[in-house]
């Protein structure tokens, strides 16, 4: 079996969403990578379209491949929190997400999706 890795081209083109919730509330968290990769295992070469207009979710894509996150590197995020919290809330939230204790006060991680938006490029590394 060979393994291939795939990148997006251009840097910030990898982006990465993550979620918390609780009760209805959620928050999200956007975060902009200047590199990343997937791996991807294939005893021929993966046929992408590597021009990628369309941008590629690699959870939800129609390839058939497994994509296997490898590594993400130099991100800028944003949070984005539940409409109507007053500042000292979100001033609150901020603070949990700093000191990594969002769970321990109930919320729970949803987990995470990446994107790649833009050409792509594939590389067979072993």
């Amino acid at each position: 079996m060979k393994t291939w890795r795939l990148t997006s081209k251009h840097k910030n083109s990898f982006h990465e969403t993550e979620a918390w919730s609780k009760s209805k509330l959620e928050i999200i968290h956007d975060i902009v990578w200047k590199t990343g990769s997937f791996t991807i295992e294939s005893n021929t070469k993966p046929e992408i379209d590597l021009v990628n207009k369309e941008g590629l979710d690699p959870d939800n894509n129609e390839y058939g491949y497994a994509f296997e996150f490898e590594e993400s590197s130099n991100g800028k995020g944003e949070y984005t929190y539940p409409e109507g919290l007053s500042s000292e809330e979100e001033v609150k939230l901020e603070e949990l997400i700093e000191t990594d204790t969002l769970e321990k006060t109930g919320w729970v991680y949803e987990g995470n999706e990446y994107y790649l938006i833009g050409e792509l490029e594939l590389t067979l590394i072993s």
